[in-house]
């Protein structure tokens, strides 16, 4: 009797691993163009910028710029690299 092979293994042979997405590019801060580190502060005034990465939203290039406030709460902007503000979290 011939066993079948279940869904989830269909859909691992099928699809594969080859389109499975890249992790974001972590960029050290100096090496972040200024202006956009510039917008990053006046959407979030008082935040302390330490982390940014490089990614692709809606295919364009973009840096997801996180930081703290005095407080220690976590927010981040994410601009494009011609300076527009796509998303403040």
């Amino acid at each position: 009797m011939k066993k079948l092979l279940s869904p989830l293994a269909l859909f691992a042979l099928f699809c594969g691993c080859e389109n499975e997405p890249k992790a974001d590019q972590v960029v050290p801060l100096d090496q972040v163009p200024p202006n956009l580190l510039e917008i990053a502060k006046k959407e979030l005034p008082g935040y302390t910028f330490d982390t940014v990465y490089k990614m692709k939203v809606d295919g364009k290039d973009a840096y997801e710029i996180r930081g703290k406030n005095k407080d220690g709460k976590s927010r981040e902007v994410e601009v494009s690299i011609t300076g527009e503000v796509l998303e403040v979290e």
